[in-house]
């Protein structure tokens, strides 16, 4: 019977692979540790294995160091807040969370990068949507002790844009380090224009060069790069508000970057038009192999939108990036929750996790590499939190 019993165990544990984890980032100020098996059949098990409280009350992105083991959280604050904070983690077992440090960061944190500064120092660029506000906070060491912040920078607009409720003010959505790792650049929904900044020699300040300006209306969100087969870089990125996806040739120059357009397409497809405000854009990715970028559609969960609520899934939207930049629909398919506000690829694109802040939960889609096709063989795996997914990160 005990050798029985072995046996069995024995042949439970070979079933499954490895266990791969996922920390997600809810609303409610926890910090999920997702673990993710796949069985010889292929199939998928996604559970919660820990949970971690030490963020703050309102948790809005994550940034994983893996080389180090760290996983620091944005905390935007809440509506009682004086200030969000930033926190770091140490990764344990089983992806398992130990808070190490704290400290304060400006309201309204939506993202944050790690830069390195010309001096080998490391701190974070942070972007604030709500007052819109740039920061610097230092990396004291690579086990994950802060400083306070060395910088905040609220940044003004010389004239609203054309969309009155969302363009009165300067609002900042991403950060974003470019490929040479000279220059951050954060979307500014607000002004029309992506915003620059000079990496500095110190992890302390940096300084604001001449943006890249869109076109009226368009409210960017979120950037990626692409580069051709000459070397030449291109940014793409989603408008929350025209809902509208755009490719651009970057120049370096002495002075900073300036660009040409190259393409732009509907974000659910040319002929597929929606009025402003009805189909938001939120998230935007680029395939591990550069084929490919996938764009999120809040195309029935928006209250704004025509088609509200007639299904129970947003859209997720695949181009193919031609060899000259530009772009081609290949696939709309379901997001399988309302408002995914963040969606993310693993290692080899072979799975996407796509998060929902209504539903509260964590899709995982499988991915043709070959054709960009995502979700074919329907739901992988599932799991809904307690709180709004705001953010998803693979520890790969």
């Amino acid at each position: 019977m005990v050798q029985l019993c072995s046996l069995v165990q024995l042949l439970q544990l070979i079933s499954f692979s490895a266990a791969t984890n996922l920390f997600v980032a809810s609303s409610d100020g926890i910090i999920t540790t997702l673990s993710l098996t796949e069985s010889t059949n292929s199939t998928y098990d996604l559970s919660v294995s820990s949970t971690n409280s030490d963020c703050g009350p309102n948790a809005s992105w994550l940034t994983l160091d893996s080389a180090n083991r760290i996983l620091y959280c944005l905390d935007r604050g809440n509506s009682s807040s004086v200030n969000g904070s930033m926190n770091s983690f140490s990764i344990g077992e089983n992806g398992a969370l130990t808070k190490i440090d704290r400290v304060d960061a400006p309201l309204s944190g939506v993202f944050a990068e790690i830069f390195t500064a010309e001096d080998g120092s490391r701190g974070f660029a942070t972007a604030s949507y709500n007052k819109s506000t740039e920061a610097v906070i230092p990396i004291d060491s690579p086990e994950g002790d802060l400083s306070p912040p060395t910088q905040i920078y609220n940044p003004t607009l010389n004239q609203t844009g054309p969309i009155p409720l969302r363009q009165d003010l300067s609002y900042l959505h991403q950060v974003v380090i470019d490929p040479t790792k000279k220059f951050i650049l954060m979307p500014d929904l607000g002004g029309d224009m992506i915003r620059v900044f000079a990496i500095p020699s110190t992890n302390t300040a940096l300084t604001e060069l001449a943006p890249l300006v869109t076109e009226s209306g368009v409210g960017p969100r979120h950037a990626i790069f692409w580069q051709d087969a000459d070397g030449c870089w291109f940014i793409m990125f989603n408008g929350e508000l025209s809902q509208v996806v755009y490719s651009y040739k970057l120049h370096y120059t002495n002075g900073g970057l300036s660009w040409t357009k190259v393409d732009s397409i509907t974000a659910l497809g040319n002929g597929n038009e929606k009025a402003a405000q009805t189909a938001p854009t939120s998230e935007i990715a680029i395939s591990p192999d550069h084929r490919f970028i996938v764009v999120s559609n809040r195309d029935i969960s928006f209250p704004q939108s025509t088609e509200y609520g007639t299904k129970n899934t947003d859209t997720l939207s695949t181009f193919s990036i031609n060899v000259d930049g530009t772009l081609e629909l290949v696939q709309l398919a379901p997001s399988g929750g309302w408002s995914p506000r963040q969606f993310s690829l693993n290692a080899d694109g072979t799975l996407l996790t796509a998060g929902h802040q209504n539903n509260k939960s964590v899709i995982l889609w499988g991915r043709d590499t070959d054709s960009g096709m995502i979700g074919m063989d329907g739901v992988k795996a599932n799991v809904t939190l307690s709180g709004a997914v705001v953010c998803v990160l693979w520890d790969e």
